[in-house]
């Protein structure tokens, strides 16, 4: 019986940690996604990423959803979109702090905060921080 009971939390333990990464993975390609519409100016499309009641705080202040977009800078022609050092951890299945950093002119560090909702992720709370110029 204990074998059986820890063959079974092993097997369990598995697909939860690929369940993590496959949602991990997803959270980073959705990053890209919103960084690069975001940076084409592609409103609709960014909007998508954002829950209609999120926070997203920055140098200028704190925001709603309609300032956000109304607020969305264009990226300089032919700069595309370039996170790093992403780091994800999980408070649970559906809720996800996300941090990373981007490279270029509108170098920056993001802290957002993920939620799926209906089997959609959603950003629910964000703040970026400018990068210190070099």
């Amino acid at each position: 019986m204990k074998r059986t009971s820890l063959g079974l939390v092993t097997i369990l333990a598995l697909f939860s940690a690929n369940a993590v990464a496959d949602d991990k993975a997803d959270l980073i390609s959705l990053d890209k996604q919103w960084g690069e519409a975001t940076g084409k100016g592609d409103k609709t499309a960014a909007a998508k990423f954002v829950a209609d009641g999120v926070v997203s705080v920055d140098d200028q202040g704190i925001k709603n959803k309609q300032q956000m977009m109304a607020d969305m800078p264009v990226s300089p022609a032919g700069q595309k979109y370039e996170g790093t050092d992403y780091k994800v951890t999980f408070i649970n299945p559906d809720t996800a702090i996300m941090t990373h950093s981007t490279k270029g002119a509108d170098a920056h560090h993001s802290l957002h905060v993920w939620s799926r909702k209906g089997g959609t992720w959603q950003i629910i709370a964000t703040s970026l921080t400018p990068a210190a110029r070099e």
